[in-house]
């Protein structure tokens, strides 16, 4: 579209006017004559910027200002200005909305303006198609954040030429996040949201980051120390035992008195009970050691794979993404 002159924002009859004033109440008719202030002032930036040439400040002036006021003229104006930004499937949707607000307030050069401008954007309009093979129990898609119905799937839904993202998830799955570019005048693009992976789940040897593998090391070196431990106390027994003996009851060795003959036989058992704690301590300390220090120091990365779908002027190619 070239330059346009600015266009009203509406023509009411004066009579119609004065008639539904009345009839509102006083607070909301101040809020109404707010609302409309605020949207003629940003109507009016918004014409400013557009005549500047920029665009992108311009739509959103004449965004809110339709928001706070709709009015068919705003809304010629924002889709002349989604044209002039690129925003192609912006600008045929809401011409098509402008054409039929200008038909209920009864302006057919208005119409007709807006049915030409969608006639005219029809054939240059960029398409996505989401293809869903995913068939998980609570699917979501999404398209930019909104959601895309069933309805949708498998068909070429007009959208701004750019990058647009798909994403799909469903409980107990891992989501799928793409992103994919697509071309201005009538360039097409495909996504195929594969089969959602499960989420993933620790296995032995594969995902454990190894830790419970180290709780347990420390847990059986533990048990070594102890076993250490009591073994040097059983060995201390044992010496002193045998010392008291020979000290004090056996005074021509190896003849002893009857204490003596005990405390030699006590001592013999507590060296013997020193020694298998001492073995047993020792194996045990090894292997938690050896349990500790042997424990993966993290989980392996898992395997990703995705699908992408580059744009092509009139169809689509895609390719293959594998990550590890």
């Amino acid at each position: 579209m070239g330059a346009e002159p600015m266009l009203p924002r509406r023509l009411l009859p004066l009579v119609v006017v004065a008639c539904a004033w009345l009839a509102v109440p006083a607070a909301a008719r101040a809020q109404d004559a707010s609302s409309q202030a605020a949207a003629e002032a940003l109507f009016r930036e918004g014409r400013t910027l557009y005549d500047a040439g920029k665009y992108p400040e311009a739509c959103a002036k004449f965004a809110e200002s339709q928001r706070l006021d709709p009015a068919p003229g705003t809304q010629l104006n924002l889709a002349g200005c989604y044209e002039k930004n690129g925003q192609t499937a912006s600008a045929w949707v809401t011409f098509k909305a402008a054409m039929g607000a200008a038909h209920q307030k009864g302006r057919a050069d208005w119409e007709e303006l807006a049915r030409q401008r969608v006639a005219a954007l029809e054939p240059t309009l960029s398409r996505l198609t989401i293809v869903v093979n995913a068939t998980a129990e609570g699917l979501i898609v999404r398209r930019d954040g909104a959601d895309v119905g069933r309805a949708e799937w498998g068909t070429a839904i007009p959208v701004d030429p750019g990058t647009h993202v798909v994403e799909a998830q469903a409980p107990q799955r891992k989501p799928l996040r793409e992103p994919v570019e697509v071309g201005g005048n009538g360039g097409t693009a495909t996504v195929t949201l594969p089969e959602l992976a499960p989420e993933a789940t620790e296995v032995a040897g594969t995902t454990s980051d190894g830790s419970t593998q180290r709780a347990i090391g420390l847990v059986v070196a533990g048990v070594g120390v102890v076993g250490l431990g009591i073994g040097s106390a059983f060995g201390l027994v044992a010496m002193g035992k045998e010392n008291d003996a020979l000290n004090n009851h056996c005074p021509n060795q190896p003849q002893c008195d009857a204490t003596g003959v005990q405390l030699g036989q006590d001592a013999k058992s507590a060296a013997t009970a020193s020694t298998v704690a001492f073995a047993v301590g020792g194996v045990a300390l090894a292997g938690g050691l050896v349990l500790y220090f042997t424990a993966p120091k993290r989980a392996a990365p898992a395997a990703s794979v995705g699908f992408r779908a580059a744009p092509a002027h009139g169809g689509a190619s895609f390719g293959l993404e594998a990550r590890w």
